[in-house]
C-alpha cells in the first residue's frame, strides 16, 4: 500500500520554554499513542519530526508508527523557520517515494507546523525557502500559530490553511494534538478506502482553534507582545530567561516569569527583532539562582544580575570577563533575546 508521509515541524525556540514545551512534548506522545490505536493509521501513516530554533534538525526520520518514538524536546535561541522549510524539502526529496512508470509512489506529504513567534532567518533566506516548497508545491502544509507574536502573513504564504491557537496553556495544546491525531486518522482512512484526494479534510477543530482568513487585518505596528531577556547570574554562573508581557494600558513590559536554562544547549543567534528601550521594562524579577534584585547591561551585549548600590556598582561580566562600572537610572536600548 502507498504510504501517507506526515511531517511535524515544531518550534523549539526560547519563547516556548516552560509549560509550553512540556505540553508540546506530552501532546506528541498522546498523538502517537492515539495513532497507534488506529488500524488504518498503522497501515499507511509514516511520521517524522523536525524541530527548529537556532537551527532546524530532523530528530525523527520518516518512520512507521509501530517503531516510532516521541522525541525529547529542548529549547534554544532563535526561530529558524526558513531553515525548517529547507530541511523539510530535503527530507521529502530523500524519504518520500516518487511515482514512476512502473509503480505509484507515496501520497503527497501532510505537514503540520507549530510556531509561537516570528522567524529569525534573514529575509532573503526565508523568501528563498518559502519559494522552494510552494513552487512547485511539495506538500500540503497546515500551520498553527500560537499567541499574538506570530507572523501570520508568512504562514499564509506557505500554508494551505493557517490556524490560530490564542492561549498555549497545557489543556489547549493537549486538545490541539488530539485534533491533529484525529485528522491524520481521517486521512489514513481515506488512503485505506481509496478515497484520498489532494489534501485532507480536517475534522471538527477544537473551539480554541480558529481559522486565519486570507486578507485578514493584521497588526501593522509589529509591536511585540512579549519581550525575552537572557540574563547571566553573577554569582552562580547560571543563565536564566525572563519573560515580559506588554501591558496595553502603560505600553511597558512587565516581568511575569523567570526560567532557568542550560548554558550547554545555548547557541549565539543574531536577533532581527527591534531593540527595546530599558525604560519600557517596568518590572524586574529576582534572579532564580541567587535572588539578586536587578540586572545590568554589559558593553559586550550580555545581561547580568546584580544588586544596585549607591547608584553604581562594579562587576566582572561572566561572559566577557571584563570589569566594568555600571550606573543605574539612565535609559539605553537593549537587544531582545532571539526567542
Amino acid at each position: 500500500m502507498r504510504r501517507l508521509p506526515v511531517y511535524f515541524l515544531l518550534d523549539c525556540s526560547e519563547s516556548m520554554i516552560g509549560d509550553a514545551i512540556q505540553a508540546v512534548e506530552e501532546g506528541v506522545k498522546k498523538l502517537l499513542n492515539e495513532l497507534k490505536k488506529n488500524p488504518n493509521a498503522l497501515e499507511t501513516a509514516y511520521v517524522s519530526f523536525i524541530t527548529y530554533s537556532a537551527k532546524a534538525k530532523q530528530v525523527v526520520p520518516l518512520t512507521d508508527l509501530l517503531t516510532v518514538q516521541a522525541p525529547k524536546l529542548s529549547v534554544q535561541s532563535g526561530t529558524s523557520m526558513g531553515g525548517a522549510f529547507q530541511l523539510l524539502k530535503d527530507c521529502i526529496s530523500r524519504e518520500v517515494l516518487k511515482t514512476t512508470k512502473e509503480k505509484k509512489g507515496d501520497f503527497r506529504p501532510i505537514v503540520f507546523l507549530l510556531t509561537d513567534g516570528q522567524p529569525t532567518d534573514d529575509s532573503v533566506s526565508l523568501i528563498n525557502s518559502i519559494k522552494s516548497i510552494v513552487s512547485p508545491k511539495i506538500a500540503n502544509i497546515y500551520s498553527i500559530g500560537c499567541g499574538d507574536d506570530v507572523d501570520f502573513e508568512v504562514l499564509l504564504k506557505v500554508s494551505d490553511t493557517v490556524f490560530k491557537l490564542e492561549d498555549m496553556n497545557p489543556e489547549n495544546l493537549s486538545n490541539l494534538f488530539i485534533w491533529l491525531s484525529a485528522s491524520v486518522q481521517n486521512a489514513s482512512a481515506g488512503v485505506s478506502e481509496g478515497s484520498m484526494t489532494d489534501g485532507i479534510d480536517l475534522i471538527k477543530k477544537p473551539p480554541t482553534v480558529e481559522v486565519v482568513e486570507r486578507g485578514a487585518n493584521f497588526r501593522k505596528d509589529k509591536i511585540p507582545q512579549q519581550v525575552f531577556l537572557k540574563i547571566n547570574c553573577i554569582k552562580k554562573k547560571g543563565i536564566y530567561l525572563v519573560r515580559h508581557k506588554l501591558n496595553p494600558s502603560t505600553k511597558t513590559y512587565e516581568a511575569v516569569k523567570t526560567h532557568k536554562i542550560e548554558d550547554s544547549v545555548q547557541e549565539s543567534v543574531d536577533s532581527n527583532l527591534a531593540k527595546v528601550n530599558s525604560d519600557k521594562i517596568s518590572t524586574v524579577l529576582p534572579c532564580p539562582y541567587c535572588s539578586n534584585q536587578s540586572w545590568a547591561f554589559c558593553p559586550c551585549g550580555s545581561f547580568l544580575c546584580c544588586n544596585p548600590s549607591n547608584g553604581s556598582i562594579t562587576l566582572v561580566c561572566p561572559k566577557c570577563n571584563q570589569s566594568n562600572e555600571f550606573k543605574f537610572g539612565h535609559s539605553f536600548d537593549i537587544n531582545q533575546s532571539a526567542g
